[in-house]
């Protein structure tokens, strides 16, 4: 392997300018935060540049780097990396959550992402990893099915055995294989992570297709314009950015209607406030209004044909019932308190 770095015995002042250079030139741009304030300790060796760059990382010192939207927008990579930890972990957080890829286990990365990915060290101190880094080009052709998948994943399967041996031959022989023999087991080695997730029974989320997220996007409008007693279906075109035809083709792609997604989102919320402990002494005819009725009588209609009673029966039935609860409550809690003393 070409060594990279080596920090363990330097501690002159140039290593971290030193180091920086190092990742913006093998990696992507991003910050670098050392537990130490400098990084000693530090060990990195380059196993293979292409069509896979692969890095072993191995460290005394616990490093963070940081990739912000600042250094997405300077350097648009595109990269994926793919994180084996030997010892210790590596803690990715992003927006979506944090992620922690333990000893023997792998994970993905994305640099079109902001996130912070920091080392950390086992229980004695040591922190092993190799990082691989995908092009764009070459994750889509091989991994296209995880491309949403951020949770870590354990290789504890036949192909989890196999990506292992592939890794360490690439690792130990990486710089003396031809370009054509690294190019093939590079391949394979996408195909072997590709093979041991479809047969893990791994969850790994479907990309949410255009119509999917057009679908949402009406969705939420409606949920946030519900009380909007002018909420038609040409309103909600315009200010979802596309025309009323698209919009017609949308719902019935997705097998509903309009008034269904108005009326299944509306009721419920003016059912919610005929009972709610802050709303329910307010007339019948405020909250057909809050909710975006343009009548009472109309409110009573659409929520009898629902809930089997009008609006007014529906609430008394409902204080009726929650009275009986509380009855019920206090019963219970009175004849534990008996039993209570008795046995004391």
């Amino acid at each position: 392997m070409e060594k990279l770095y080596s920090g363990f015995w330097n501690k002159s002042g140039s290593v971290m300018p030193s180091y920086e250079a190092l990742t913006r030139r093998e990696f992507y741009d991003g910050d670098l935060v050392s537990e130490t304030g400098d990084f000693t300790g530090v060990d990195m060796d380059k196993a293979l540049s292409a069509p896979l760059a692969i890095t072993r990382i191995a460290t005394r010192n616990e490093l963070t780097f940081r990739r912000g939207p600042q250094h997405i927008r300077k350097n648009r990579v595109g990269l994926r990396i793919l994180w084996f930890t030997l010892t210790g972990s590596v803690r990715i957080n992003r927006a979506s959550g944090t992620t922690n890829i333990a000893a023997g286990q792998a994970g993905f990365l994305d640099s079109g992402v902001p996130f912070s990915a920091s080392l950390k060290r086992s229980a004695d101190g040591h922190h092993s990893s190799y990082q691989v880094i995908i092009p764009p080009d070459l994750f889509m052709s091989h991994l296209h099915e995880a491309e949403r998948l951020s949770e870590p994943f354990s290789l504890d399967s036949q192909e989890g055995h196999a990506v292992r041996d592939l890794l360490e031959v690439l690792v130990k022989y990486g710089d003396q294989l031809s370009d054509k023999t690294a190019e093939l087991m590079a391949y394979s080695l996408l195909e072997a992570v590709a093979d041991h997730l479809r047969n893990s029974g791994i969850n790994m989320p479907k990309r949410q297709k255009l119509v999917d997220r057009r679908l949402s996007d009406i969705e939420n409008y409606i949920k946030m314009n519900l009380t909007d007693p002018e909420l038609s279906y040409d309103k909600v075109a315009i200010s979802c950015g596309i025309s009323p035809r698209y919009l017609c083709f949308l719902l019935k792609a997705n097998n509903t209607s309009f008034s269904e997604l108005v009326w299944k989102n509306r009721l419920p919320k003016a059912r919610d406030w005929l009972v709610s402990p802050k709303t329910r002494d307010y007339p019948i005819h405020e909250i057909a209004y809050m909710s975006g009725f343009k009548s009472a009588a109309h409110f009573s209609r659409m929520f009898r044909a629902n809930y089997g009673m009008p609006p007014r029966k529906y609430r008394a039935w409902h204080a009726t019932e929650a009275q009986e609860a509380a009855e019920a409550k206090r019963d219970h809690a009175s004849y534990t308190e008996q039993e209570s003393r008795q046995a004391a």
